[in-house]
């Protein structure tokens, strides 16, 4: 249970993001730049209906995890989507446990002073399992390494010119 410093904080940073999207609402508006001014609209809509599918996936934890990513992790920038409306109730703490390991092998291969973004895909594959696909783009060093590690951990790892690295994970 989150204590009540913990939810205003989560409030704060939510209303943070929130004023931030209506200022580029307001500066494309001023400029009179429509096109950007609907494509942001846009862009907020689809962020909207995202974090509804997600909360509604009756994944508390995981869903407030993937939440305050981007503000807990400064070296990691991410977005996700659920391809339809997914029930991720009993798959919760292992859906955190899955991630965190996978980010702390992350860590042992990255640049200190880049950026990783990350497109993480959830979905329903066959026979009813989850699938969550992590497409990570940003310089890996020792990137074989960083593969054989991932795939040792049971997760499916695969690395694009040493700037994509792609990672898939199944639940039953």
């Amino acid at each position: 249970m989150m204590e009540e410093k913990e939810i205003i904080a989560l409030l704060r940073h939510k209303r943070h993001d929130w004023m931030n999207q209506i200022q580029l609402l307001q500066g494309y508006a001023s400029l009179g730049k429509q096109d950007r001014l609907l494509q942001q609209m846009e862009e907020v809509k689809e962020e909207a209906e995202e974090e509804r599918k997600l909360l509604n996936s009756d994944a508390d934890h995981f869903s407030l995890w993937l939440i305050t990513f981007n503000w807990i992790h400064k070296t990691y920038r991410l977005k996700y989507f659920l391809t339809q409306q997914i029930d991720l109730s009993r798959h919760d703490q292992q859906l955190i446990a899955y991630a965190t390991r996978m980010l702390e092998i992350m860590d042992d291969h990255i640049e200190k002073d880049e950026l990783y973004e990350c497109k993480l895909t959830i979905y329903v594959g066959a026979q009813e399992t989850v699938g969550l696909s992590w497409e990570w783009e940003g310089p890996f060093h020792t990137s074989e390494a960083l593969i054989e590690k991932l795939n040792n951990e049971g997760f499916i790892a695969t690395i694009f010119e040493r700037k994509e690295l792609s990672v898939e994970m199944t639940m039953e």
